[in-house]
C-alpha cells in the first residue's frame, strides 16, 4: 500500500490537483524553481503493527518490556513515562515526577519497579502498580542518556552527558562507583549474568567494565561517531553497537575485535536490539526506518521504509513474537515480526524531481546548516561529513572546500561583514575561516562537549557558541579569546540568536527553555519555558520585539520580547518545525522539520502562504538571503537549494495582543478630528482624506508611508509601529505634525 504526501497549505492556495506530480513556477531569475512536489512513501501494511500505544504528548525517547513481556514502559519528552499492557495496549499508569525529558526506562528484573533517567540528571525509582515513587538518585552533573538494570536485581547503571556512568546500589540508593568516558555515555547494557557492563559514548567508543571492581576491561574502537544503541546477545558472546556514523557493527566479546558490518543503514542509527534466539539484530534510524539482520550470515532480512519518525528505540519481546518501537511522533507500535519479515526490504519512493532554481551538491553527508554573505553572493554550508563548504551563488560552482573540524559540523555563521566563517563541530571547537579562501583564521576551544550553535552579533565584535556542556561562550572576534561564559541552562544549547541592536543574546535548549542574555554584563535577564520541550531554534524579528521559537511542537511559537508573553503561534506543520528565521523584511517566517517541507507564513496574519517541497530527505536549515527574495534550504539528502520567496504585500504587525492595545489609542487620534473632511479630493482616488488622519500623514513623506503601510486601515499606528524604519526628515515632519494638532 502507498500513499501519497499532500501539502495542505500550498496546494489549497493554488487549487493544484492531487495527481499533479509537480508545480513549477518561473523565478525572478527566469529559471524554473520548484514550489511543489508529491511525495510518495512506503506505508506499513495493517497487518505488520498489531497495536500503536497513543497517550503521551510528545516525543518518545525510550521503550522498554518488562522480563516477562506483560508489560510495556515509555519514556517521553512530555516528563512522564507510561506502563501499559502489551497484550491490549492499554495504558495502566502515568508516572510523573521528573522535570524534563524521561529518556531512559528499565525494568527491575522482577518486573515491579520501573526505573527512569531524566534530562533533569536524577535516576528514579518507581513501584509502577501503585504510582508511586520510591527514590530519587542523584550525583549526576548532567542531563541522564541512557540506563540498565542489572539482571540480578542489585545494581542499576546510568549514563549521564556530564560522561560518566554511575552504579547504584539498588537497596541503599548510593553510587557504588563512577566510571569515566571522553563524551557522554549514551547507551548502557549488562551481560545476561550481571558481570560485565557495556557503555557507548559520543567519544565514538564502546568500553567494557567489571561491574563488581569498576574496572575497565576493553575499550572497543571502529565507530566514527558516538555509539547510541548496544545490546548483548543471549548467550553473551557478541555485542551489537549502532552509531551515528550510519553503521551496525558485530563485536566478539572474548576477542575484544570487531566481526562484522551489517550492510543497508544510510542514516544515523539511534537504538539496536538482539532477539531473545539471538537470531536476529533490529536496528531503528535517524531516517525513520527499522531494519532486521540475521545475525549469523549478516544478511539484512526486511527494512520498514517509514515507522512513522525517527526511531529512538527498539525492543523485542521476551518470546521474540513482537518488537516495540518508540517514535519522535509520540507514538510506540508494536510490530509483528514474522509480518515484517514477510515484508521483506522495503525502499523509500523517491520523490518527483522538478527543475529547482539551484540545487549545490558535493557534500558526502547530510548538510545542517547553511549562511548568505552579506551580499548574497556567496553561500557557506556546513555537513556532517566535517567540511564546510563554500559556494558562488550565482554559478554554483564550489569555491572551497573547508577541511580542519575532525567531527560533524552541525553550526555555521557568517561575520555581517562577510569576511569570516564561523563553524560549530562535534569535536568541541569552534573555527574561524576566512571567505572566500577558506584559509583557516583561529580555532576557538573551551567547550566540553559537542558545539551546537554559533551565532555573530550584528555588530560583528562577538561571537556566541553554545554547546551540550550547556554553556553559551561569548568569544571576542578579533583577539580569538573568551570573553565570558555564560550558565544556567540545564540541558544542552541547540540555538542562538541575537537581537538587532547586538545587546540580547537568546539562548534556547532541550531544559525546554529559553534564555535572554544581556551581552554587556554577560548577565540573564529573563527565561521563557515553552512548555513544549527541547528548543531547536531562536529568531528575533528585524525590529527585536519579537521571538520565534521551534522545536518540539508543529506550531512556530512567537513571543514578545518585552515581557515574554507567548503570542499566537505559527500552525500548519504536521509535524515538528525544528527550525525557523525571519525574512528581512519581517514580513514573512520560514520554518522547516519533519514533515519535509519548506513552509512560510505571513507574520501579520499568521497565514501560511506556501510550502515548498523538492528534498528528497528531512531538511535541517533554512535561512533567506539579505535581500530577502530567496530561501536557502540544508537537508539530510546532502543537498543545498535555493528557492525564490514568495511577493507579500503584508506589512509585518504585531501580534493580536498588541494590535487590541492599540485600538482604543487610534480611535482617540481619529475621533472628532474633521470626520466630514473625508470628502477631501484624494480620499476618492484611494488616498485617505485628512479627516481621518491618513491623508495628511501620507501627503508628508508618501513614498515611505506607501512601502511601509499599503492597505493600512489605521496608518498613524502602522506608522508608530514602524518610526524606527522612517528617515530622519519624515520623522521630524511627523513630529512636527503631531505638535502642531
Amino acid at each position: 500500500m502507498r500513499r501519497s504526501v499532500r501539502r495542505a497549505g500550498y496546494y489549497r492556495r493554488h487549487d493544484l490537483r492531487r495527481k499533479s506530480a509537480c508545480a513549477m513556477a518561473m523565478g525572478r531569475t527566469g529559471v524554473l524553481l520548484v514550489l511543489a512536489v508529491m511525495v510518495a512513501t512506503a506505508y506499513p501494511a495493517f497487518g505488520q503493527v498489531r497495536t500503536t500505544l497513543k497517550g503521551h504528548t510528545l516525543a518518545l525517547a525510550s521503550v522498554a518490556y518488562s522480563p516477562d513481556g506483560r508489560l510495556i514502559a515509555t519514556g517521553s519528552y512530555d516528563r512522564t513515562a507510561k506502563v501499559w499492557d502489551a497484550a491490549t495496549g492499554k495504558e495502566l499508569v502515568t508516572l510523573a515526577g521528573h522535570s524534563a525529558t524521561v529518556e531512559a526506562v528499565a525494568f527491575s528484573p522482577d518486573g515491579k519497579t520501573l526505573a527512569t533517567g531524566s534530562y533533569d540528571s536524577t535516576v528514579k525509582l518507581w513501584d509502577w502498580a501503585a504510582g508511586q515513587e520510591l527514590a530519587t538518585f542523584r550525583g549526576h552533573s548532567n542531563m541522564i542518556r541512557s540506563l540498565a538494570f542489572s539482571p540480578d536485581g542489585k545494581t542499576i547503571a546510568s549514563g549521564s552527558h556530564d560522561n560518566t556512568i554511575k552504579l547504584w546500589d539498588v537497596a541503599s540508593g548510593e553510587a557504588r562507583a563512577q566510571l569515566n568516558h571522553k563524551g557522554a555515555v549514551r547507551s548502557l547494557a549488562f551481560t545476561h549474568d550481571s558481570k560485565i557492563l557495556a557503555s557507548g559514548s559520543n567519544d565514538y567508543s564502546v568500553k567494557l567494565w567489571d561491574v563488581a571492581t569498576g574496572k575497565e576491561l576493553a575499550t572497543l574502537t571502529g565507530h566514527e561517531h558516538g555509539v547510541r544503541g548496544l545490546a548483548f546477545s543471549p548467550d553473551d558472546k557478541t555485542l551489537v553497537t549502532g552509531s551515528m556514523d550510519t553503521t551496525v557493527r558485530l563485536w566478539d566479546v572474548a576477542a575484544r575485535a570487531e566481526t562484522m558490518t551489517l550492510e543497508g543503514t544510510e542514516n544515523e542509527v539511534l537504538s539496536v536490539a538482539f532477539s531473545p534466539d539471538g537470531k536476529l539484530v533490529a536496528a531503528g534510524s535517524q531516517d525513520n526506518t527499522l531494519k532486521l539482520w540475521d545475525a549469523g550470515t549478516g544478511r539484512q532480512l526486511a527494512s520498514v521504509a517509514d515507522v512513522g519518525d525517527r526511531v529512538r528505540g527498539v525492543a523485542f519481546s521476551p518470546d521474540g513474537e513482537v518488537l516495540a518501537t518508540a517514535t519522535m511522533d509520540g507514538l510506540a507500535k508494536l510490530w509483528d515480526v514474522a509480518e515484517v519479515l514477510k515484508l521483506g526490504i522495503q525502499q523509500p519512493a523517491e520523490p518527483v524531481k522538478g527543475e529547482e532554481q539551484a540545487s549545490f551538491v558535493g557534500h558526502t553527508s547530510y548538510v545542517t546548516a547553511v549562511a548568505f554573505t552579506h551580499d548574497d553572493k556567496i553561500l557557506a554550508s556546513g555537513s556532517h561529513d566535517h567540511t564546510a563548504r563554500l559556494w558562488d551563488v550565482a554559478t554554483g560552482k564550489q569555491l572551497a572546500t573547508l577541511q580542519g573540524h575532525t567531527g560533524a559540523i552541525v553550526t555555521v555563521a557568517l561575520s555581517p561583514d562577510g569576511k569570516i566563517l564561523a563553524t560549530g563541530a562535534y569535536d568541541r571547537s569552534v573555527k574561524l575561516w576566512q571567505v572566500p579562501s577558506g584559509k583557516e583564521l583561529a580555532t576557538l576551544r573551551g567547550h566540553t562537549n559537542i558545539i551546537r550553535a554559533v551565532a555573530y552579533a550584528p555588530d560583528g565584535k562577538t561571537l556566541a557558541s553554545g554547546g551540550y556542556d550547556q554553556t553559551v561562550k561569548l568569544w571576542d572576534v578579533a583577539a580569538a579569546k573568551e570573553i565570558a561564559t555564560l550558565t544556567g541552562h540545564t540541558g544542552g544549547v541547540k540555538a542562538l540568536a541575537y537581537s538587532p541592536d547586538s545587546r540580547v543574546l537568546a539562548s534556547g535548549s532541550i531544559d525546554g527553555t529559553i534564555k535572554l542574555w544581556d551581552v554587556a554584563v554577560a548577565k540573564e535577564i529573563a527565561t521563557i519555558d515553552v512548555r513544549t520541550g527541547p528548543v531547536h531554534s531562536v529568531a528575533f524579528s528585524p525590529d527585536g520585539k519579537l521571538l520565534a521559537s521551534a522545536g518540539a511542537s508543529n506550531n512556530v511559537q512567537l513571543w514578545d520580547v518585552a515581557t515574554g508573553k507567548e503570542l499566537e503561534p505559527f500552525r500548519g506543520a504536521t509535524r515538528w518545525v525544528r527550525f525557523c528565521a525571519f525574512s528581512p523584511d519581517g514580513k514573512l517566517l520560514a520554518g522547516v522539520g519533519l514533515d519535509d517541507a519548506v513552509r512560510l507564513w505571513e507574520v501579520a496574519s499568521r497565514k501560511e502562504v506556501a510550502a515548498l517541497t523538492g528534498h528528497q530527505r528531512r531538511i535541517h536549515f533554512v535561512t533567506f538571503s539579505h535581500s530577502g527574495t530567496r530561501l536557502a534550504t540544508a537537508g539530510m539528502d546532502r543537498r543545498v537549494m535555493l528557492w525564490d520567496t514568495p511577493e507579500s504585500p503584508v506589512p509585518a504587525k504585531p501580534g493580536p495582543e498588541a494590535t487590541r492595545k492599540d485600538e482604543a489609542a487610534d480611535n482617540a487620534e481619529t475621533k472628532g478630528k474633521g470626520q466630514d473632511s473625508g470628502k477631501s479630493e484624494g480620499a476618492g482616488k484611494g488616498e485617505a482624506g485628512p479627516g481621518d488622519g491618513q491623508g495628511a500623514i501620507r501627503s508628508i513623506c508618501h513614498a515611505e508611508v506607501a512601502q511601509l503601510c499599503a492597505g493600512e486601515e489605521r496608518v498613524g499606528r502602522c506608522l508608530r509601529q514602524h518610526e524606527s524604519e522612517l528617515s530622519d526628515s519624515c520623522v521630524a515632519a511627523l513630529k512636527k505634525r503631531r505638535e502642531n494638532q
